[in-house]
């Protein structure tokens, strides 16, 4: 072993979740660890999480049962696949079977730290993601892990013998760990930079595209809408299929340029890569999920039949007390646009048919620094799901959001980046 003053067993670049957690969770009483974070200081990007509250984890990542070829995960609250990358091989879930949601949050207890459970959202009992960021960094501390901060690496190389690695011939290490982040959010210090050391080292990179984010829309009607809330079910569909890609309910958010809101950022995670392809896009919203056909167009009748008493019925009336006034404005304009021709005692079937399947046709999603994770990264057909090691260069490791692995929100990033951050370091300490 090299025993000189910036000679280490483990550097690890990025200092961010998966970064400091590697540190720590490799740590042994005889070797040395670096973090490298090219911020002023680390772990930036975890307090921005779960609105500043950090969403740990989601019981939907606990392992119910194993065999030897498969794992089953508790149903997750969305109802839809809780990861998302290039290859679909199932690599994020193997990871997780070893690091699942009870592992993750006995390894935060172990901290200090006291769970919050919401609906099987994970959060710290403090609801601060500023704490759960301090007790990793104090964990580094005591366990005497260095930590150095402001440092952007320009050219990192392995020795002929792949038995070292070199950052700027300044710092040299048996092993590399790439932590970089993604590409969203770069003030937060993900830019995207630890792709360029991976194709340095022969990595494929699946193309970065912005995800868990707005999606931008064609509709001439949003800057009406903007700042419009609505409890929705959203359907993505290709263009022309009858059948979605992807069904979400949550809070919809309308804004001047499109629609936000966490069933929009599940919906991004297939969107944007289909985007970058060149598909057509469209959404179906059922702005009345709660309620069927039937039922809200008996609704519609029988104000109808009460109008009609005494009066024509009148424009946007009839959806006083069922939809917000903005929303109900654009509804009852697209309606009579679509069925110019429709009597009045007809509306209910036209109106209840718009509020049902309401469309909107996205056209992009908004930039990176606008998104709260990265679709893409490093191909996981080239990473061990065992042991996060590189395929191609031995010594090399990955770990967090720099993979191809996207999970949906709510808590599945930051537990990709811990057991991530697991598999390495079981492997990273027996090295």
């Amino acid at each position: 072993m090299n025993n000189s003053k910036n000679h280490y067993d483990i550097i690890i670049i990025g200092g961010g979740a998966s970064g400091l957690c590697t540190a720590i969770m490799s740590k042994t009483e005889t070797n040395r660890i670096l973090i490298i974070e090219h911020n002023d200081r680390v772990g930036k990007k975890i307090l921005s999480t779960g609105n500043g509250k950090c969403n740990l984890t989601n019981l939907g990542c606990k392992v119910i049962s194993a065999s030897e070829s498969s794992f089953a995960f508790a149903e997750n609250a969305e109802g839809i696949a809780p990861y998302y990358s290039a290859n679909r091989d199932g690599f994020a879930e193997t990871v997780i079977s070893a690091f699942d949601a009870d592992k993750a949050i006995a390894f935060f207890e172990e901290l200090g730290m006291i769970p919050l459970n919401k609906n099987g959202y994970i959060y710290p009992r403090s609801e601060q993601a500023s704490s759960v960021l301090d007790l990793l960094r104090f964990k580094c501390e005591e366990l005497g892990v260095e930590i150095l901060c402001g440092y952007q690496p320009v050219k990192i190389r392995q020795s002929k013998d792949k038995a070292a690695f070199f950052i700027d011939e300044e710092y040299s290490c048996d092993r590399l760990v790439i932590a970089t982040g993604g590409q969203s959010a770069s003030k937060t210090g993900s830019d995207g930079s630890g792709y360029e050391i991976a194709k340095a080292f022969g990595h494929q990179i699946i193309p970065p595209q912005p995800a868990l984010c707005a999606l931008k829309c064609s509709d001439p009607f949003f800057k009406e809408l903007a700042g419009v809330r609505t409890d929705a079910k959203l359907a993505l569909f290709e263009w022309n299929s009858k059948e979605p890609l992807m069904t979400v309910s949550g809070n919809l958010q309308f804004n001047n340029y499109g629609i936000s809101g966490i069933p929009v950022f599940q919906l991004s995670l297939i969107a944007s890569r289909l985007f970058a392809e060149g598909h057509e896009l469209l959404v179906k919203i059922d702005l009345l999920p709660e309620l069927s056909e039937e039922e809200l167009s008996e609704i519609f009748a029988k104000k109808i039949r009460s109008q009609l008493k005494n009066n024509p019925v009148a424009g946007n009336e009839l959806f006083l007390g069922i939809l917000n006034k903005k929303l109900a404005n654009v509804v009852g304009k697209e309606s009579r646009k679509a069925h110019p021709d429709e009597k009045p005692e007809d509306y209910a079937f036209v109106y209840t048919h718009m509020i049902k399947r309401f469309k909107v046709h996205p056209t992009d999603t908004v930039s990176f620094e606008e998104a709260q994770t990265t679709l893409g990264g490093v191909s996981t057909a080239e990473i061990d799901p065992e042991t996060m090691e590189s395929r191609l260069v031995k010594g090399l490791y990955f770990t967090g959001e720099i993979i191809d692995v996207s999970g949906i929100c709510g808590g599945y990033n930051l537990q990709w980046a811990w057991a991530s951050a697991h598999a390495a370091s079981e492997s990273l300490k027996k090295s």
